[in-house]
């Protein structure tokens, strides 16, 4: 099965003239798969959504990148340092494979990933996108069951986010807006998005652990996006009383380290039939 797969996603890669995925992708321990490039060692983890009732909408998809195995580095240098030396689609076309390659062993059928998309690459979508489609129908998996998260006060150039948000809902992806509620955030341009989630900035619970006002206005916040159409998710939730906070807030999702700490495919792959949301994951 390995086997197949790797050739199939090879196809893929070669198809676009980038690098033998062989050389980039390769499996790991307890079935997981890890990545290589540039003499970076790439893991993923995954952090899951939380419905008030206890179910699980999906996972975020976050990168864990060392130098050597040992050295961990932070994402944000990784993505960096590539973009200035060049390679950044390649390496992220490695990254989206690798967190969906990671994620299918322990997801069900109707949980969604939620996959980080570099503003820099949106220029790409026409190419980038079209290939990343591929791969995920190599995969069998759904589109549909692919969001693709956006910063929002990353979102100023409007054409060219019009054209890849018309790109990614034509593949089939759904759309979130993560950190919304962060210095520039503009109702107006949430709904020309109108994505299909929005996750709140962490600032807005913090603010609402403090102050009178923001605790008042949080639930305003959360209305406002559901009659814009999109589904509202906390994220930050990282204390007890934040949690009491995102419940009241009428949110339906939250997402944070109350609920569980980011964590590897085979810790989820060993907790699927045995976790239970507000207890404490390790890892």
């Amino acid at each position: 099965m390995t086997s197949t797969l790797i050739t199939t996603l090879n196809e893929k890669m070669q198809d676009a003239l980038l690098h033998d995925f062989q050389e980039h992708l390769l499996p790991g321990k307890a079935g997981q798969y890890f990545g290589r490039y540039r003499g970076f060692h790439l893991e993923s983890v995954f952090q899951p959504l939380v419905a008030g009732e206890g179910g699980i909408l999906g996972y975020e998809a976050l990168l864990r990148p060392s130098l050597g195995r040992t050295l961990q580095v932070e994402t944000p240098f990784v993505f960096r340092y590539i973009e200035k030396t060049g390679g950044l689609v390649i390496f992220d076309r490695i990254c989206r494979t690798l967190h969906l390659l990671n994620f299918l062993p322990f997801s069900s059928a109707r949980d969604l990933l939620f996959i980080n998309v570099h503003p820099a690459l949106l220029s790409r979508v026409d190419t980038h996108g079209k290939v990343f489609e591929g791969i995920v129908q190599s995969l069998s998996v759904p589109p549909g069951r692919v969001v693709i998260e956006l910063e929002e006060s990353d979102q100023e150039d409007s054409p060219l986010l019009d054209k890849a948000l018309r790109n990614f809902r034509q593949s089939g992806f759904k759309i979130a807006v993560s950190d919304f509620g962060k210095e520039r955030s503009d109702f107006k341009r949430l709904w020309r998005i109108s994505p299909d989630f929005v996750k709140l900035d962490n600032s807005l619970l913090h603010a609402a652990v403090k102050d009178d006002k923001a605790r008042r206005s949080l639930p305003t916040l959360v209305e406002l996006i559901h009659q814009s159409g999109s589904v509202a998710i906390v994220q930050g939730v990282d204390t007890p009383e934040q949690l009491a906070l995102a419940e009241q807030s009428g949110a339906r999702f939250r997402q944070g380290f109350c609920l569980s700490r980011p964590n590897s495919a085979a810790y989820w792959l060993k907790q699927k039939n045995a976790w239970h949301p507000g207890q404490q994951a390790g890892g």
